[in-house]
């Protein structure tokens, strides 16, 4: 079968079989983690019409952060006092580092939602922002440069989109859309170069909807620190200890 018929056969079916998540994108969502006096909170509204035509978006998701955001944010209170208000992406669960210097949302949500993971720093600026998806593309240091070489109109659609996690990169390019963006044979060559992601290998997804990547019940999250990197440590789905590198964010 086809590749491109073969996707949008299961996205036929996940609309079919999304009723029973509907009320998950609907209205308006919020979730709040507290630490003292200080409430870290978030809003989402799943109807807002700027939501879908920015996720189209696809080369330039980092529009959440801005401005053109109208329907998500962040926000950042001690007692009455607003500290910072920002936009964001839909986010699930929230947390508030110990020293309360970093605040961090998580997400199951993968339907028209860019990002799964998000830091910021106190003063509101921007640490780091992540997609999570349950595999990656892994390429050798030939397949990247034949890929680049091959499809370099995919190969620009994909900035930004490679990381290196030990001694190999990857790319994660399984998202929603993308397959429009790059076309048939770029997606055939990288499908077949698809891994679990080397974050952790008990990472599921449904077809569109959600993405299961750390533990509802109790994430367990901390920051670690040192002269020369940050990482964000967590539990994945089945208890193993998940360790992500913190990229700091550059703003354009």
């Amino acid at each position: 079968m086809n590749r491109r018929l073969f996707i949008s056969l299961l996205l036929l079916l996940s609309v079919v079989g999304a009723h029973a998540d509907d009320t998950a994108y609907r209205d308006v969502h919020e979730v709040t983690a507290t630490k003292g006096t200080l409430t870290f909170y978030h809003v989402h509204n799943w109807d807002a019409p700027r939501l879908d035509p920015l996720f189209s978006d696809l080369t330039r998701h980092e529009r959440f952060f801005s401005a053109a955001n109208d329907f998500a944010y962040v926000e950042l209170r001690d007692g009455n006092r607003v500290l910072f208000r920002s936009p964001s992406s839909a986010l699930t669960h929230l947390w508030i580092s110990p020293d309360a210097q970093f605040f961090v949302g998580l997400s199951r949500v993968m339907l028209r939602n860019p990002y799964q993971l998000v830091i910021w720093k106190r003063d509101g600026s921007l640490m780091h922002k992540e997609h999570i998806s349950a595999e990656v593309a892994k390429l050798s240091s030939e397949q990247r440069l034949d890929f680049v070489k091959r499809f370099p109109k995919a190969e620009r659609f994909f900035s930004g989109r490679y990381f290196t996690h030990g001694n190999s990169t990857y790319l994660d390019y399984d998202i929603l859309g993308v397959i429009n963006g790059i076309g048939d044979a770029a997606w055939d060559y990288l499908f077949p170069l698809r891994v679990r992601h080397p974050y952790s290998d008990d990472f599921s997804e449904s077809v569109t909807n959600w993405i299961e990547w750390f533990d509802e019940a109790k994430p367990d999250l901390s920051i670690a620190q040192t002269a020369t990197e940050s990482t964000l440590s967590l539990r994945s789905p089945t208890g193993k200890r998940v360790t992500i590198p913190i990229k700091l964010h550059k703003t354009k």
